[in-house]
This record gives structure tokens, C-alpha cells and sequence, in this order.
């Protein structure tokens, strides 16, 4: 199953102002994550306790997702630096 993403208008504006080079391999790990987005060995993937989130590890940034089954789609909440991400 293909899962599709979505994205929040915040990610969608942090991307933009990313380098073409880390843009292009977040952008990678996105593609990845659509095939099993709980587990790939790709992918640093991390559930977050207390939550039904999950956390991608894209060197020094991070993305905290939502995965929602019934409609095969994964929603990235936000994205920021390994030590901001957490405080939103």
C-alpha cells in the first residue's frame, strides 16, 4: 500500500527556504516513507511515547507525523532543527 502526504502549509514554507540539496533528500526520504511509514530500514524512523506520532530523522532535521490508516495518508504536522521540533 502507497500511502499519500500531506503536508502542513509550515512544512511546505520550511522546505522552501531549505537548500536545493537538503530540500532534495528530505524530499527522498518523503518518497520512502510512503511505502511503510512505521518501519524502514531506510529511514530513521522513531514512534514518540505518550502519542501516536511518529518522528523522521533527516540529518539535522526532524519531522513529526501523523499516520492515519483508514485513508492511507501521512500528515506532517511540522518540521524544524533536531533541538526546536519538539517544543511546538
Amino acid at each position: 500500500m502507497i500511502y499519500r502526504l500531506k503536508l502542513h502549509k509550515d512544512v511546505e514554507k520550511f522546505l522552501d527556504k531549505c537548500h536545493a540539496k537538503q530540500r532534495d533528500a528530505i524530499k527522498e526520504k518523503l518518497s520512502l516513507l510512503r511505502d511503510n511509514p512505521r518501519f524502514n530500514p531506510q529511514l530513521d524512523i522513531t514512534a514518540l511515547q505518550g502519542c501516536d506520532f511518529y518522528r523522521l530523522r533527516v540529518g539535522q532535521y526532524r519531522l513529526i507525523y501523523e499516520i492515519k490508516d483508514d485513508e492511507l495518508l501521512i500528515f506532517v504536522m511540522t518540521m524544524g532543527n533536531r533541538g526546536d521540533v519538539y517544543k511546538k
